[in-house]
């Protein structure tokens, strides 16, 4: 390793270190939520409730903690954001199987009865989790990481924000090989439109039209299968 190198991996360790100390806290929630989840079902009425909902919006917290931090500049591109769009859609309607089963009503009517809860709490994950996941992998990682690293945040950033998917297993994610190539191609692809566009809001945005197809089954399924008062 050459001197020059040395001098700038050093020169690199407190912005890597911050983004470490950062991914570490959002992922120690992945890590505790399948216990509380757990431990909401061994009780009943409002306690069981409330913990159960407890590590759905308790997830949100460090991505907001560490993007009042690191201040990520919120710009908007026309270009970046019909890209996004455009992406979003095209890898949700890859899984075009998927979709249609979660619209598919005789399915659903044999299904287990869903509680407007548990509804209410699915919907609020998937959008909460695609602005959260945004403002962390396209906001402060590229805030931290891209004036050292330059295009290499696009790999930091899609990397980490597979890793933190392939835990997602207590909050309902199938992880399939399909979707890990599908999280990878869209975050690759909202990376590469923040780099290349500077525009955080058009990264959100794709994440968010990208969940609003899982938000529309969660709906859908309600509305034709609700767990109604006084059913087991």
């Amino acid at each position: 390793m050459t001197l020059g190198a040395i001098v700038f991996w050093v020169a690199q360790a407190p912005a890597v270190a911050t983004v470490l100390a950062a991914v570490a806290t959002v992922w120690a929630m992945q890590l505790i939520a399948p216990a509380v989840r757990r431990r909401s079902l061994s009780m009943d009425g409002w306690a069981s409730e409330i913990l159960f909902a407890s590590p759905f919006v308790l997830f949100f917290l460090p991505y907001v903690a560490w993007t009042v931090v690191a201040r990520p500049p919120l710009t908007w591109d026309w270009v970046g954001a019909a890209l996004a769009v455009a992406t979003a859609v095209a890898v949700y309607a890859s899984n075009w199987r998927q979709l249609r089963v979660g619209f598919d009503r005789e399915f659903l009517e044999i299904m287990p009865p869903l509680h407007l809860t548990t509804a209410v709490l699915r919907s609020y994950q998937l959008q909460a989790a695609a602005i959260g996941q945004e403002l962390f992998y396209r906001g402060v990682v590229f805030e931290f990481l891209r004036p050292g690293i330059g295009w290499a945040v696009i790999v930091v950033s899609t990397v980490l924000f597979v890793v933190e998917h392939l835990g997602n297993r207590w909050a309902g994610a199938v992880l399939d090989r399909a979707y890990v190539v599908r999280i990878t191609v869209l975050s690759t692809a909202l990376a590469t439109i923040m780099f290349m566009t500077g525009s955080l809001w058009a990264a959100l945005l794709g994440h968010v039209v990208y969940n609003l197809f899982p938000v529309a089954q969660v709906a859908w399924r309600y509305h034709v299968n609700p767990h109604r008062r006084g059913e087991a």
